[in-house]
């Protein structure tokens, strides 16, 4: 892979700043993390809420870091550059604004209040077929993983996927600037991170300012299941595809037969053409972050016989629909990275084709969720209990409280718990051979605990 490198003195020119050591070569990537610095990196030492990467430069450089990024001169071992700047994080978008306009190829920003990771993994892989692909790392999607991703890219590649997210008004007027897609792919637009936004309209203006900074005769894939993308207004000169599971849209992706655990059947249309397909991840949301990476395929010449074939290979993002088997082949669906409440209805929702299986849940709470939080969290425990979960375990505050007293009653079995290790045991306890096991909630919850607990007493 080529990456883009520097020498120390385009990185002073690009970010204002001055060298204070030289370093034997240029450096290539970047490394916001001491602990991950690898040969030749440029390591950025940003300030944060619990450490100060200054205190960690030494460490970077004896992983072998070509050179530092600080604020403040530091102690480095000799052989190891030092460039001073006012601001790291200004320094580092400034480089990260430098790696992509260096990049002759196509960019496809993915956007939207959920689903992005998943999206992003599918286009990549359905872009792949099509000439060499690099895409985001992870989730870094913010206003320092986005340039950490373009200082790490392959700059020989056909296409770059990034994930753009934002959580707050104005952070899309800068991260844009710095990713300047030639094609964005919307995902959804949910009540995600309505502590910072009045309305729904509100984040779909936010995210939607994307497009101001996409190139002229780009491209925008839109969600057409989605009420305010599907009638999203695109300035002239950008060509629109929509894609979803309704009749309207131009890449249809519709699911077969019965859905289940394992996955889903579906069919693939676009152009008058139709394929089959199965995609080993479960949930009709799966299926339509799918159609958005064949939106994407079609839109650059990918057969969809070709996308269709590429189905039965994805995996699902560690904790985002990953399938595990536990003894007394209990089934674990680990939606445990995130949650938003269309998530969680999506996910419960994708219950009813478990069979026979009895329903257990452990959720956590949603967060971020602004003056509806209550509300939301209610109805997330009255879905629940639509889907037919017979246990439930309520994880978190007053919001897991609210979700745990809507689902309690007609028999079921409800706790709540403020931590995962409050209830791990009396869950456990409730499971049963041959039980659904889903197990969802925002980040700060930390339910990937739970998962790793019961995958360590279960023997997975």
């Amino acid at each position: 892979m080529a990456m883009r490198a520097f020498t120390l003195d385009e990185v002073a020119r690009l970010t204002g700043g001055q060298v204070l050591a030289v370093s034997a070569g240029r450096v290539s990537g970047l490394s916001l993390d001491s602990r991950a610095a690898a040969p030749g990196v440029l390591f950025a030492a940003l300030k944060g809420e619990r450490a100060d990467g200054h205190d960690h430069c030494r460490q970077a450089a004896e992983r072998g870091a070509g050179a530092v990024l600080v604020e403040r001169p530091v102690q480095v071992p000799e052989g190891t550059g030092v460039v001073r700047v006012a601001s790291v994080e200004r320094a580092v978008r400034a480089l990260g604004a430098e790696a992509r306009s260096g990049f002759r190829g196509e960019v496809v920003g993915i956007v939207g209040s959920c689903g992005k990771t998943t999206t992003k993994d599918f286009t990549a892989a359905v872009l792949s077929t099509l000439g060499p692909t690099y895409a985001t790392p992870g989730n870094r999607n913010n206003l320092l993983g986005v340039p950490e991703s373009l200082m790490g890219a392959d700059a020989d590649a056909r296409f770059w996927v990034l994930e753009l997210g934002i959580s707050k008004p104005g952070e899309m007027e800068e991260l844009a600037p710095i990713a300047r897609p030639t094609a964005v792919s919307f995902t959804t637009i949910q009540p995600v991170h309505t502590q910072f936004f009045p309305s729904l309209e509100a984040i779909l203006e936010e995210k939607a300012k994307v497009l101001q900074w996409t190139a002229e005769g780009g491209r925008a894939f839109l969600n057409a299941d989605d009420p305010l993308l599907g009638g999203l207004a695109l300035a002239p000169g950008l060509k629109r595809i929509s894609y979803g599971t309704s009749e309207g849209a131009e890449l249809r992706a519709e699911a077969l037969g019965t859905a289940h655990p394992e996955g889903v059947p579906f069919s693939l249309s676009f152009g008058g053409r139709e394929a089959r397909g199965f995609l080993p991840l479960p949930g009709m949301h799966n299926l339509l972050n799918f159609a958005a990476a064949c939106a994407a395929g079609a839109s650059y010449g990918a057969p969809v016989e070709q996308m269709a074939e590429v189905a039965q290979s994805l995996k699902p993002a560690r904790h985002r629909g990953e399938r595990i088997h536990l003894e007394g082949d209990v089934f674990l669906l680990d939606e445990s990275y995130n949650a938003n409440p269309a998530a969680m209805e999506s996910v419960l929702g994708s219950l009813g084709g478990w069979g026979e299986r009895r329903l257990v849940a452990a959720l956590g709470d949603m967060l971020e969720l602004g003056p509806a939080w209550l509300e939301h969290h209610k109805r997330v425990g009255q879905v629940a209990a639509e889907a037919g979960v017979s246990v439930l375990l309520a994880v978190g505050g007053e919001g897991a409280k609210a979700m745990a007293e809507a689902f309690r009653g007609r028999g079921r079995e409800v706790l709540h718990a403020p931590r995962w290790p409050d209830g791990a045991e009396w869950l456990e306890e409730r499971l049963k051979d041959g039980d659904g096991l889903v197990v969802k909630g925002s980040r700060g919850v930390g339910l990937d605990g739970l998962v790793a607990w019961l995958r360590a007493r279960r023997g997975a």
